[in-house]
């Protein structure tokens, strides 16, 4: 039973990583391919939004 819990566990943790990776990709699109508000003000949002998500696609905490 401990072994189950154990692997369903890193199951998990590993679709959060994919998810947390494509959630990344989905503003990196954003940031890219804007047609208002380009002000630089918006791409510190951006990179402040998108860079945990990155964080965590690339395993560091």
């Amino acid at each position: 039973m401990e072994e189950f819990l154990r692997a369903s566990n890193e199951i998990v943790h590993q679709i959060y990583f994919v998810l947390a990776g494509l959630c990344g990709l989905v503003l990196l699109r954003g940031l890219f391919s804007r047609n208002t508000r380009k002000t630089i003000v918006y791409d510190i949002v951006y990179a402040y939004t998108i860079i945990p998500f990155l964080l965590r696609a690339l395993h560091i905490k």
